[in-house]
């Protein structure tokens, strides 16, 4: 397995039954200008069904993230 780093999701695709996913990497950042330079970095590609699971899986990481989160606030308290 390789692992794919990547700083930004850019944009997302489908056509024909394939989900595409853009992604970018971060170049520079500019402080005085407060920009940031992104190149590409990759494209995720895959059946519409399995972006689906996917997406539905990401939903419930994020909603998992999100709680424990909250209860680490809640136990700073």
């Amino acid at each position: 397995m390789n692992d794919f780093y990547v700083d930004r999701f850019l944009k997302f695709n489908v056509s024909q039954g394939v989900a595409r996913l853009d992604f970018a990497r971060m170049d520079a950042f500019d402080p005085e200008k407060n920009e940031v330079t992104m190149s590409p970095a990759g494209r995720l590609v895959m059946p519409l069904e399995s972006f689906m699971h996917f997406a539905d899986e990401v939903a419930k990481i994020k909603t998992q993230v999100l709680n424990q989160a909250k209860e680490g606030e809640a136990k700073k308290k």
